[in-house]
């Protein structure tokens, strides 16, 4: 993965040769008019991903409860998948009446 710059002029020439780049190597591409930034050419999948990261991290909820779980893991407070599968039946499974 890596960015390329590239002038508006010579973007235009290689479009279909920076798309393909995009999808199979990840790469992306500064485009720059008048020799400032304009733009960035990059994979649909890449993009997506950034979107998702920035409707995490602008979540307040979901930023502790990532903070939390960090917290834990160097306190190594981990619990394998299956140990949190059982907690989880037991937290969900209807109390029996007394």
């Amino acid at each position: 993965m890596s960015t390329t710059i590239l002038p508006v002029s010579e973007a235009k020439q290689r479009f279909t040769e920076l798309v393909k780049n995009t999808e199979q190597s990840f790469d992306r591409f500064l485009i720059t008019k008048n020799g400032k930034e304009a733009a960035v050419v990059m994979s649909a999948q890449e993009y997506d991903s950034l979107l998702e990261t920035l409707e995490i991290l602008s979540n307040t909820k979901e930023v502790r409860a990532l903070a939390r779980g960090l917290a834990e893991l160097e306190q190594n407070q981990t619990v394998d998948f299956k140990e949190y599968l059982e907690r989880k039946q037991k937290k969900n499974s209807p109390r029996s009446p007394r």
